[in-house]
């Protein structure tokens, strides 16, 4: 069954916003479209239909699920077949969201696209509700008409890719994602006040400080600013991937967040007020976007905050999040602010589940390294082992300090990481002489590209580099994003949002219930008499169904052992609690077997 909602327009018609409410909702399948005028609270024969229904097809399927939770529809028993979803999975990183619309979808079908008069209507801001009931009418039944067509052309294709297991799991995680927005996160009024009076005094210090040593330019002030760096300090226009200079549209000098992070110091003030910068600048960043930000939505919201939870925007097939009413998003948040976030109910606890070490053992995984499961096996250090290399020293000299300042370059190998000071290029030479394995896996994956253009990873899915070229050094064009999508991919765009499914399906009978996802994580709020069914939870969807859905969705046998680290607390990443924060390892004989077939280990 094809679905499909017109809304009022509060941001884009969200379900999140309260304010909000449907307007018209079609429904049907075969050119039989029934629909409904009228509100979520007016619509019971669609709620019976989609109850009814194998399962449903919608374009940005996350939208309609929203809506038909406020219906009153458990999402758990909902499937859903997202032809967005479908479109992002067969471009594999090539599409950007205005590409995978359902009017330059259907498009590239040959298909009829959507009717312009209502398209445009919405374009200058005309409310549905002040839409001739007509033309609504027309055109949401055509929307449904043409992503039928759209589903059953879409699909054909993805099974002669054989890429369609790549969307069903997409399509398993948006149910949970759906109903994981619509409940928010809480945060702490309390809290957030005191990080906020803590740190409003230091940013206008540090802007004072800033804007003297500038000469009386403000450090927001972005014309002038942008002036005083590249006119009286000197520093040089950097450039694109292109080899354009980056300029602002007008042509002028910018001073935006991508060009500061491309600018390359050649003189001691030029190195100082990079220093200055970045120092202001993350400062800027915590009062002006998030702290300010967090005390408003606890102010006018009560603290409750909502983002969006993106499938299909990023070139790795992550996660991403968009922040809603303050623009907050709950995805890169700073470290500091988690203690921000509390349950919202009175004795709660906040839990948090995440994959240990998740992509180190996934690249082991994927270059079959023996001597990188060997080092999982045994509890190796391997931040210890990169301190060593960093600062030259046996293991045993290593330092509490030495090892957390080493903790950012232990894995940029994984990511192609070549440069940087001589220290840090020992250590990837390093790197790539212990781990050999997946050095040599990488290298594979770069020639692959080179000649073919594309990867086809373990998993099945697709990237592609139409222009990558290798140059008269060896050097492969994009070298980073062909060795960091494989990990990064795998590990945080099919393992994390499985277990995540797994977590939420298991939870369907708790009063506690998830919050959030970040990468490589799961949150909840629990209910006190269920922390310890939370941690059987997260041990078993993080370290046992994850390997039969890799067997069974991707036809993948995992040969390392998965990490789960579970902490419970009153508040989201206290540091307090960490030190009471529990690490389970799969059992041995989910990985065992399949890792000595490889060669990766001895039988014993």
């Amino acid at each position: 069954m094809v679905v499909d909602f017109e809304t009022s327009t509060l941001n884009k018609g969200s379900p999140l916003i309260e304010g909000n409410r449907i307007v018209l909702a079609c429904w049907g399948q075969r050119g039989n479209v029934a629909h409904c005028f009228g509100s979520e609270y007016e619509q019971g024969e669609l709620v019976k239909a989609v109850e009814e229904a194998d399962f449903i097809v919608a374009h940005n399927a996350k939208f309609e699920l929203g809506w038909l939770r406020r219906c009153g529809v458990d999402l758990r028993k909902v499937v859903v077949y997202d032809t967005l979803l479908g479109e992002y999975v067969l471009g594999g990183n090539r599409f950007n969201l205005q590409q995978l619309s359902l009017k330059a979808s259907l498009k590239r079908y040959g298909l009829q696209p959507k009717e312009d008069l209502i398209g445009k209507m919405f374009d200058v801001g005309i409310d549905t509700m002040d839409m001739p009931e007509s033309w609504l009418l027309s055109y949401c039944e055509r929307d449904v008409n043409a992503a039928e067509e759209l589903f059953l052309l879409q699909r054909e294709k993805l099974r002669k890719r054989n890429l369609i297991h790549i969307l069903y799991q997409r399509c398993l995680v948006s149910p949970a994602l759906a109903d994981i927005e619509l409940n928010g996160m809480q945060f702490d009024p309390a809290k957030v006040m005191e990080g906020l009076d803590e740190l409003e005094d230091e940013y206008a210090k540090k802007t004072a400080e800033f804007q003297e040593y500038m000469n009386g330019v403000s450090p927001s002030a972005t014309i002038e600013k942008a002036k005083y760096v590249f006119d009286v300090l000197g520093f040089a226009v950097p450039k694109d991937y292109r080899g354009r200079e980056m300029r602002a549209k007008s042509g002028g000098y910018s001073i935006a967040a991508e060009v500061i992070a491309k600018l390359r110091p050649r003189t001691k003030k030029q190195e100082e007020w990079l220093k200055k910068q970045q120092e202001w600048g993350a400062m800027h960043s915590d009062v002006t976007k998030y702290l300010r930000k967090f005390k408003l939505c606890c102010d006018e919201a009560g603290g409750r905050l909502r983002a969006v939870f993106n499938q299909a925007s990023t070139r790795t097939h992550r996660l991403s999040s968009s922040g809603l009413t303050y623009k907050v998003q709950f995805q890169n948040l700073n470290r500091d602010f988690k203690p921000m976030f509390k349950s919202r109910n009175d004795g709660w606890l906040m839990g948090e589940a995440d994959g240990a070490q998740l992509e180190f053992r996934v690249a082991v995984h994927l270059g079959r390294d023996p001597k990188g499961l060997s080092d999982i096996l045994n509890g190796e250090d391997i931040h210890r082992f990169t301190a060593s290399v960093l600062n030259n020293v046996t293991l045993e000299a290593v330092t509490g300090p030495m090892r957390q300042a080493a903790k950012n370059d232990t894995f940029k190998p994984l990511y192609g990481g070549q440069s940087g000071t001589p220290a840090q290029q020992a250590y990837y030479q390093a790197f790539g002489q212990k781990y050999n394995r997946i050095a040599a896996t990488q290298r594979r994956w770069a020639n692959e590209v080179v000649e073919n253009k594309k990867l086809v990873t373990e998993y099945g899915l697709i990237h592609y580099w139409p222009d990558c070229t290798m140059g008269s050094s060896g050097y492969v064009k994009y070298t980073t994003s062909i060795y960091n999508y494989p990990v990064q991919g795998f590990a945080t765009a099919e393992i994390i949002p499985l277990a995540l499914v797994c977590a939420w399906h298991r939870m369907s009978d708790m009063e506690s219930f998830l919050v959030n996802t970040v990468h490589d994580s799961i949150i909840a709020e629990l209910h006190p008499d269920e922390v310890e069914l939370w941690h059987e939870i997260a041990k078993q969807c993080l370290i046992k169904d994850v390997y039969e859905l890799l067997n069974k969705l991707y036809g993948v046998r995992f040969t390392v052992p998965l990490g789960a680290g579970v902490m419970v607390s009153s508040h989201w990443g206290d540091k307090v609690a960490k030190d009471s924060e529990v690490v389970y390892t799969a059992p041995d004989e989910l990985f065992m077997r399949e890792a000595q077939k490889e060669g990766m280990i001895c039988k014993k």
